[in-house]
């Protein structure tokens, strides 16, 4: 017998811009749908309906819910008033709640509650019910933000299962480095030659030769260096294998060079260990054996979620910038010029130079 963790997210209040038709008629959601459109976003869904809780109608409150997909739900409560001609809407907030975590669902439900906050009014529409109104969420911007993220990162995961063949099971929280593992492998898959930060030593074993050390010499007059490596990834528990990888370190250096350089004339065929590291702290990484992602790997209407990437963000900068236009309005422009002015601060709490390459 299996057991299924229910996991609900707090609801959202909306506010009723309009209504064009607010009765619900109480049936039972047979072969019925949830229409959803966003026109700012472009963005349009059609979510089958899956209950209808009527249970608590004589205290005005109606519950509908419609499938996001097999494993989530769309949760839209209705507040209003009862009486013989059925159920008259005159709040809703809308929520959703998940048999279990997975990167598909996460993504679909994050687009769609993102796309329902960020939207300026948003239309719902049940025609079997005769529900038919346009609202806006009140979602803060930090959370959305949230959301976001959450949006991201759920897509390099799908990107990452859809290349492997693996599906993983999604914890509720995901640790640093699973994080890293995801933003390293999304990179490997769908660029495969990026920069990548790298603060830690290569540590390389050579057999003591004169040879070797008079190549080493030449070699460490080159601000980079280049290594072929057998790389991994470990990702939940499980190891993603990316095959041989070249690794150039940027400005690199070999710690204790001299010394190294001592140890390899010898000629005598020890072990020397030999550390090289990067002063920007920053390798380059070719993984041309990486796992591919097949083509038309999408559904159609994944494809759509995915593409409301730009929409999305362009909407999401729109209302930061008229959170700091509103904190701005009524100052003089002295006054404005003082708040928006750079701070001089010291050394230590500068970040590094911005033409350092990031991912």
């Amino acid at each position: 017998m299996s057991t299924v963790t229910l996991q609900n997210e707090a609801s959202v209040a909306g506010e009723i811009i309009s209504v064009i038709s607010a009765g619900v008629i109480l049936a039972p959601p047979t072969n019925l749908s949830l229409e959803i459109s966003v026109p700012n976003l472009g963005g349009r869904f059609r979510l089958e309906l899956t209950d209808l809780d009527d249970s608590e109608v004589e205290n005005g409150r109606v519950v509908v819910k419609a499938a996001v997909d097999a494993n989530s739900r769309m949760v839209v409560t209705l507040f209003g008033d009862s009486n013989s001609e059925g159920f008259h809407t005159k709040r809703v907030s809308i929520g959703f709640e998940t048999d279990e975590k997975t990167a598909e669902s996460d993504f679909r439900k994050a687009t769609l509650r993102a796309a329902l906050s960020l939207a300026t009014q948003t239309r719902l529409v049940t025609p079997g019910l005769s529900l038919d109104l346009w609202f806006r969420l009140n979602e803060s911007l930090r959370d959305i933000s949230e959301m976001l993220k959450v949006r991201q990162t759920m897509y390099r995961l799908m990107v990452i299962e859809r290349a492997t063949g693996r599906r993983f099971e999604v914890p509720s929280f995901i640790a640093g480095e699973d994080m890293e593992a995801i933003s390293f492998l999304y990179h490997a898959i769908t660029e495969r030659s990026f920069g990548w930060p790298f603060e830690e030593a290569l540590i390389v074993s050579y057999k003591a030769s004169r040879d070797l050390a008079i190549r080493l010499e030449q070699a460490n007059r080159s601000p980079d260096s280049t290594y072929p490596l057998s790389h991994h990834k470990w990702l939940f528990g499980f190891e993603i294998p990316l095959g041989e990888v070249m690794m150039t370190i940027i400005d690199k250096y070999i710690e204790n060079f001299e010394q190294v350089l001592e140890d390899l004339k010898k000629d005598d065929g020890h072990l020397v260990e030999v550390k090289v590291r990067s002063r920007i702290g920053l390798a380059h990484y070719l993984v041309a054996n990486a796992p591919r992602l097949p083509i038309g790997v999408w559904s159609n209407d994944l494809r759509m979620l995915i593409d409301m990437e730009g929409q999305l963000d362009a909407a999401v900068v729109e209302r930061y910038n008229a959170l700091a236009a509103a904190s701005l309005a009524g100052l003089s422009e002295n006054e404005k010029a003082e708040i928006t002015r750079r701070p001089k601060i010291g050394g230590a709490f500068l970040i590094e130079d911005p033409s350092t390459e990031r991912v």
